[in-house]
């Protein structure tokens, strides 16, 4: 029986891509979730670049319903009325920097947050079939995720006693980091650094790391710098490092070891 993936309504697609009117709800539900007042529902038609006549006339139309105004409002905003495309057009930015500039940014960090969450879902459903027929030895995976945090003593317990069928175990421990990820997103970069420390896990974890890195390292400068063979005490799959190719003479020999500072 395959692991389900995780069905998380904050879908990639709203956040990378622009918003059409068949998102309506999924807007709305985003914004109740980010704990938007609606009582200000007006000022961020206004702020998304909505007219005040349009927005008087929602509020003419529906009086004393603030939660029909808002989905009247949202609903005009993603059909681009008025100046919406002036403001950026009806994208997740666009509204995550509205939500900034009334100074609602709890509301606008929760947005971002539930972003990040659906970037990294993402990440794990894409190489979540390799990971259900390749993961190898998930009991000693489970018992070092256990001791990061990122999985519980029961899980682990579960994933124990699912033996001696590994691809039950694997179902098992996969099922319980998609609601881990879901919780906290960066605990999929856990997994992943989990999964380098065993030699047959260790492409899977170098692709997922790639893929974290790609999404959410983008303000951060990679460089390399040359440490010499004889300082070198660990193995290289441990270090994620690499020998270089034949170099000309005069040049620093050794293995490469990658460096991430922020810029």
């Amino acid at each position: 029986m395959a692991t389900k993936t995780s069905s998380c309504s904050s879908s990639l697609s709203l956040f990378s891509s622009p918003l059409t009117i068949d998102q309506l709800i999924d807007v709305l539900n985003l914004l109740k979730r980010c704990g938007f007042p609606q009582t200000r529902w007006h000022e961020l038609g206004l702020t998304l670049g909505l007219h005040k006549d349009l927005l008087d006339a929602i509020e003419k139309n529906h009086p004393g319903d603030i939660s029909r105004c808002l989905l009247e409002c949202l609903s005009k905003w993603l059909r681009r009325a008025d100046n919406v495309d002036s403001k950026g057009g009806a994208t997740f930015d666009s509204l995550s920097d509205a939500l900034k500039s009334m100074n609602e940014n709890a509301a606008a960090d929760k947005l971002d947050q539930e972003k990040s969450k659906a970037k990294a879902i993402d990440i794990f459903n894409t190489h979540h079939p390799l990971l259900s027929q390749s993961l190898s030895d998930p009991v000693s995976v489970a018992i070092m995720l256990q001791r990061e945090g990122v999985i519980t003593g029961q899980v682990l317990a579960s994933v124990a006693s699912a033996s001696p069928s590994v691809p039950n175990q694997r179902e098992v421990l996969l099922a319980a980091i998609i609601v881990a990820i879901e919780s906290k997103y960066s605990l999929l970069q856990t997994f992943a650094s989990v999964l380098c420390k065993f030699t047959g896990n260790v492409k899977l974890g170098t692709v997922i790391q790639r893929d974290y890195d790609q999404s959410f390292n983008d303000n951060k400068k990679v460089i390399k710098v040359v440490i010499p063979d004889d300082d070198m005490s660990t193995d290289t799959l441990s270090t994620g490092t690499t020998t270089p190719s034949p170099t000309p003479p005069n040049t620093p020999t050794g293995r490469y070891i990658v460096i991430m500072i922020l810029i």
